[in-house]
């Protein structure tokens, strides 16, 4: 009995091991398989805080030369790991040395790309031989006649590729790298070399602009017209950015599949029609999928050529080619040959967004194909309904953002995009060779664009256009896509209804409990704002902003790139205070944009109707907060803004916190003296980033912090913290924390006495492209 019972039990097991090693074989032959193991391997290779050794890929690979089921997967992915890897090596030894970060070196190169415009200065790419090979560079009042293709000679103070980093905020070194930027800088003084421009196709594509630009003059919808013709976005201002955004239809103007692929139907139809009506013995379906094909290579090159639209081709390339061909492959297994190609050409776009967005759509699309009714008109809206609810976790990871305007402003839209871009493109065409024609036609088109945009408008302005989900750690989002799929699954099968347990925590903006904060306890975050200050206070249910970051001409300000896109991040949709220390630009630049896009419901300090004044005090949550500077008394005519700063104490049973803002030595003379206990504290943010005008000997005794945050930016001109202060510090026992190196650095103190626990982002979610 037991000889039987073990002889099924070894039967089973054998069973078991070739249903195994049958489907390892049809993976060996199925490319969606290659697809997720190479894209899932190149993924995992990017996210290492460092290159992996190739001779470990050379190890791992040994076993692929024999033969045994998996063995093609395994290698796809092992090779396409190395091959990262060996780029991310390449790209790193190419970058400019940190040591040399604010040198100033002659150099020479071509401008590459298109040249932003505005009016304080142009900022373009520069093209070198040798390493650095790509440098992002700002050319301050010159350069406005600068175009691609053209050679400088110049002193250039470069920098090694930097940028702020903060959770749930755009990680613009990641950005960089994308771009292949080896170096950032400006030029301190530049010429023309002697030697003629370069014609490339960025150079046409600005001619063309400059060409269509007269036609387009006053238009508000020159930067629309501009992105889908050329493909150059710069002329789309932030406002119709914002509204694009809200309303879910951003990749309308980002030249992608959908236009390229337009632009192929239309001419492979049309190149059909013609060979079916004039030479119907020629080989009809390659000849329409050649013109096809010729005519999304052309818009691609319109559009620069850049990444996105590379990828983009390359689906389409493989769509036309299986259509041509006459065979039956399963539009999966084109996507994955598609994702392949884009893979290995380009292995940094696994970590772009627009590699999910695009492809992940795609996907989605036939999967909803199979589910939605056939019906045309109900089809087409659930298809638009689906593919918003399936990209909605996506870009609520990527962007913090999603739509719920998208399926019907897309239901509209996508339509009138397929006349439109061609129309569009044809008319540009035109006004490049036949202004007299094609010119007033491109303008009556932008004038039409004019008309439309203030129902876009609209839309955008409802309050409920857009929300922003709290989509917390991968784990959130990789349930949130499963919960669409069930969603999407037809009625009656199995586990549909588990769909809104999925869902949940992205639904809500659930975090980890490690995360939720108690009733005394508190969290503090000092935000990566570069040369800055903003400081972000959590209790329980309550949220303080203290100052708020720098604007800068060019338009840009701390409080709309990190303050509000962090207070998202973590679940924070009102501020109950906005405390502006004082009215220098590093501290206040960002507070406009923090009151536009978040709810505030007071604010004081600087430039507000409630002064910073000592004795103000509020609880909330158990947690005391108590201005202890200025007093009236302390207030003198011809103080410098910095001494007239708002010194902040917050008092949790399991700590204290001292915020000081940008106060001088005579300001902390007069604190110690008034009543030194007082400004005993466990963390202190340190006064004017570290500056040798404040954090004076006996003020720091007073203090005696066991943590001194500092907030400064990267390689500051003022050498900002000072040596000495820093010396000073950890004398008097602080450890000393700067946002310069760790990126934004995040402390919790817990309702119970104990040491505070602080997180450094750069450490929590290293990059290799982090620097440094």
């Amino acid at each position: 009995m037991g000889q039987a019972k073990g002889a099924g039990a070894y039967d089973h097991a054998r069973a078991g091991a070739h249903v195994v090693r049958r489907a390892l074989q049809a993976a060996d032959r199925d490319p969606r398989w290659l697809a997720v193991s190479l894209i899932a391997v190149v993924a995992a290779t990017y996210l290492q805080p460092a290159p992996l050794p190739l001779w470990l890929f050379g190890a791992l690979l040994l076993p692929c030369f024999w033969r045994w089921p998996g063995r093609i997967v395994l290698f796809v992915a092992l090779a396409g790991a190395a091959w990262t890897s060996f780029g991310i090596q390449r790209q790193l030894d190419s970058r400019w040395p940190v040591a040399r970060t604010g040198e100033t070196v002659p150099m020479t190169g071509h401008v590459v790309g298109i040249v932003a415009h505005d009016p304080y200065r142009a900022r373009f790419v520069l093209a070198r031989d040798t390493p650095p090979y790509r440098l992002r560079l700002s050319w301050y009042d010159h350069g406005h006649d600068l175009l691609p293709g053209d050679c400088l000679s110049g002193a250039f103070k470069l920098d090694t590729p930097h940028g702020s980093a903060n959770p749930g905020t755009f990680d613009y070194e990641g950005w960089l790298w994308r771009e292949r930027i080896d170096a950032s800088g400006y030029i301190r003084q530049a010429k023309r070399c002697d030697t003629p421009p370069r014609l490339t196709v960025d150079r046409l594509r600005a001619l063309a602009m400059r060409r269509i630009e007269p036609f387009l003059e006053g238009s508000a919808m020159k930067g629309i017209v501009a992105a889908l013709t050329l493909g150059i976005r710069d002329a789309i201002s932030d406002e119709q950015w914002a509204v694009l955004r809200a309303t879910g239809t951003s990749h309308l103007v980002a030249i992608s599949g959908l236009h390229i692929g337009l632009v192929a139907g239309w001419l492979f139809a049309l190149a059909r029609w013609l060979a079916l009506r004039f030479a119907p013995r020629s080989p009809v379906p390659w000849l329409a999928g050649g013109v096809g094909l010729a005519g999304a290579l052309f818009y691609a090159l319109l559009a620069g050529f850049a990444l996105p639209t590379q990828r983009a081709l390359v689906m389409v390339a493989a769509g036309l080619f299986a259509l041509v061909a006459m065979r039956h492959i399963a539009v999966s297994r084109i996507l994955a040959l598609a994702a392949i190609v884009v893979v290995l050409w380009a292995p940094v776009s696994v970590i772009s967004p627009g590699f999910w967005l695009s492809f992940g759509a795609v996907a989605w699309l036939i999967y909803l194909g199979r589910v939605v009714t056939r019906r045309r008109v109900l089809g087409f809206i659930m298809l638009q309904l689906g593919l918003v609810a399936g990209l909605g976790p996506l870009s609520a990871w990527f962007f913090g953002q999603a739509s719920l305007v998208a399926p019907l402003v897309n239901a509209l839209l996508i339509p009138a995009a397929v006349v439109l871009v061609p129309v569009l493109l044809l008319a540009t065409v035109v006004a490049l060779l036949v202004p007299g024609v094609g010119g007033p036609a491109l303008a009556a088109i932008a004038t039409a664009l004019e008309w439309a945009w203030p129902g876009l408008a609209a839309l955008a302005s409802w309050p409920w256009a857009s929300i922003h989900p709290g989509v917390h750690g991968a784990m959130a989002l990789v349930l949130a896509l499963v919960g669409v799929a069930l969603l999407a699954m037809p009625r009656g099968l199995p586990g549909r209804w588990l769909a809104p347990v999925f869902l949940l925590p992205a639904v809500i903006g659930m975090r980890p409990a490690a995360h939720e904060i108690a009733p005394g306890g508190l969290r503090l975050a000092v935000l990566d704002v570069g040369q800055g200050l903003a400081v972000v206070v959590r209790t329980r249910r309550h949220t303080l902003v203290y100052d708020a970051g720098p604007a800068y001409r060019t338009g840009f300000n701390a409080g709309d790139a990190f303050v509000v896109p962090y207070l998202r991040h973590v679940g924070r949709t009102t501020v109950d205070e906005l405390l502006i220390s004082h009215s220098d630009n590093d501290h206040m630049g960002g507070a406009q944009a923090i009151s536009e896009q978040i709810e505030v419901r007071r604010r004081s300090g600087a430039d507000s109707g409630h002064p910073c004044r000592a004795g103000q005090h509020w609880q909330w949550d158990g947690v005391d907060f108590t201005v202890l500077y200025p007093s009236d008394d302390d207030i003198e005519p011809g103080m410098s803004n910095n001494a007239r700063s708002c010194v902040l104490r917050i008092d949790a049973p399991g700590g204290r916190v001292l915020l000081p803002g940008d106060i001088e030595q005579a300001g902390e003379q007069v604190l110690v003296e008034r009543d030194a206990a007082v400004l005993a504290a466990n963390v202190l943010v340190v006064a004017h980033h570290g500056s040798a005008s404040s954090s004076s000997q006996p003020f720091v005794t007073a203090v005696a912090p066991d943590i001194a945050l500092v907030s400064a930016g990267w390689h500051n001109r003022w050498g900002f913290p000072d040596e000495h202060v820093v010396a000073r510090l950890r004398a008097a026992g602080a450890g000393v924390v700067n946002t310069a190196d760790s990126g934004a650095i995040e402390l919790a103190i817990r309702p119970t006495p104990g040491p505070p626990e602080v997180s450094r982002w750069r450490q929590a979610a290293p990059r290799v492209w982090h620097t440094p």
